[in-house]
């Protein structure tokens, strides 16, 4: 068929899939699931940054509070206040007092996909004691909720797409089959190639336009400044599109095969079903069986074998880092009669180096299954999408490593500058200033403590991480209908 020939039936499609009532109960539906995902993804997201300021205000009322009592423990008295209740006391300061957190805000495209943002924690609590830098907490939220996971825009995007785009196609496309009109348009000068190409085009090219204004619609309405994550997305859109592509695609080499609208769509359904859901659970179980995790019994236990050693020979380790410093060695006498916070500063580094076999297998593990779930994302569209999209909302898991990665830092930023003023202390007490005051004053430079800051990837980087996958998508609609269109040679010939 002539190239204006296949236009003009293309624009005959483009009219009668234009007035069919299923296209419009589809896209509305589909744009109406949109709106309410991405504002409740929004919603969770706002939660989630009041929590972070209030904790900030928090904070910052609880180092005022230090300031104040600081200036009255300065005033002279006849005892000695406990060093656990003194923030003049470095040690006492550095164990009871100290309130840090590390924070990942949200990026302006959040509302897109909630990712891992509902399961991870956006703050971070950060402790000199605390093995490794994270601290274990979570929200309050019922975790049967957490296990269904969350009705959002990448929800709709991932999963709800693909049962539109299964529902246009296994009955628009197939109509005429189904009402035994296929013998009629084969009488005239048409191919099956060139018709039912044309079909597909015309769904796609309504189809298409809807989503993306749907997407615009519902990332708007959420609150989403889009001047400020334009090129985030455009990516996104593209991201879409692609993967509305493969569907329509997929579709597409179904329908070649002449079926009815229930065999089509049962087809189509199957082959959802494989790769939205089968294909993940087959890769988790596989990675799982060839490369397991540490459980958590073997952990806790390791774990508590390593404290218990610590605290049996807690005097010995000690003794031994005064042996190795100078400038602690002449006081080996006092390693018996430090504070509980000053200990803490020699047993917590030693507790890690015996840890640190366990938190290898640990993290390697995870860094293993991580990696095996960027593979079946090639694997299953779906899960790739879903991926992609948390990248580019900056609620992904890759994101939130580089969060707990840079919270260490900080944690072992805050040791180096607390360990060596508390340790100090051990041998070259700071005289009371003045003579008397309840408090140790020893330490009143609350402002030079460091403080958290974080530096994260720029767009152009999170883009780079997703192109793979467009590409990827790409490539398998192309060679999706390149199949679908070297099977439509001819005519069924049942016909």
């Amino acid at each position: 068929m002539s190239a204006p020939a296949f236009a003009d039936l293309l624009r005959w499609e483009l009219r009668q899939v234009g007035r069919n009532r299923l296209l419009w109960l589809v896209v509305g539906m589909l744009i109406l699931a949109m709106v309410w995902g991405a504002r409740g993804g929004a919603d969770l997201h706002r939660q989630q940054t009041t929590a972070i300021e209030r904790a900030q205000r928090s904070d910052a009322a609880w180092m005022q509070q230090v300031h104040a009592r600081a200036q009255r423990y300065a005033a002279p008295a006849s005892g000695e206040l406990p060093y656990w209740q003194d923030p003049t006391d470095i040690g006492g300061f550095s164990r009871y007092f100290l309130r840090v957190q590390a924070y990942k805000p949200h990026l302006p495209l959040s509302p897109l996909a909630v990712g891992a943002s509902d399961l991870l924690p956006a703050r971070l609590p950060v402790k000199l004691e605390t093995t490794f830098g994270i601290e274990p907490v979570y929200d309050f939220e019922n975790p049967r909720g957490l296990a269904l996971g969350r009705f959002d825009l990448g929800f709709v995007l991932v999963y709800l797409l693909p049962i539109a785009c299964i529902l246009l196609v296994g009955l628009l496309a197939t109509f005429e089959r189904d009402n035994g009109m296929l013998r009629l348009i084969a009488a005239q000068r048409v191919g099956p190639r060139a018709w039912l190409s044309a079909r597909i085009a015309a769904i796609a090219l309504w189809l298409a336009p809807a989503v993306m204004l749907g997407l615009g619609l519902a990332l708007m309405l959420a609150g989403v400044d889009l001047s400020a994550a334009w090129s985030e997305l455009l990516v996104a859109m593209a991201l879409v599109l692609a993967y509305l592509g493969f569907w329509l695609a997929l579709g597409f080499a179904v329908v070649a095969r002449w079926p009815s609208a229930a065999a089509a769509i049962s087809s189509l359904v199957a082959l959802w079903a494989l790769l939205a859901i089968g294909l993940p659970l087959a890769g988790n179980a596989a990675v799982a069986a060839y490369a397991p995790a540490p459980s958590a019994v073997a952990v806790v236990d390791e774990q508590r074998r390593a404290n218990d050693a610590i605290a049996a020979r807690r005097d010995a380790i000690v003794a031994t880092a005064f042996h190795q410093r100078a400038d602690l060695s002449a006081a080996i006498e006092r390693v018996a009669s430090i504070d509980y916070a000053t200990r803490l500063s020699f047993l917590v580094p030693e507790l890690e180096r015996r840890l640190s076999p366990l938190h290898q297998r640990q993290t390697q593990a995870r860094d293993r299954r991580e990696r095996a779930s960027d593979l079946i994302g090639y694997l299953s569209p779906p899960l790739g999408l879903q991926s992609a999209m948390a990248t580019l909302a900056g609620t992904d898991l890759a994101r939130h490593r580089a969060f707990e990665a840079q919270a260490r830092a900080y944690q072992l930023g805050l040791r180096a500058w607390f360990y060596p003023r508390i340790q100090r202390e051990i041998a070259a007490p700071t005289p009371r200033a003045p003579a008397g005051s309840y408090g140790r004053m020893n330490f009143r430079d609350y402002d030079a403590i460091p403080a958290w800051s974080a530096a994260y990837p720029p767009a152009s980087e999170r883009i780079a991480t997703v192109a793979p996958v467009l590409s990827w998508l790409a490539l398998l609609a192309a060679a999706l209908t390149a199949w679908a269109l070297s099977r439509l040679r001819h005519w069924p010939t049942e016909l």
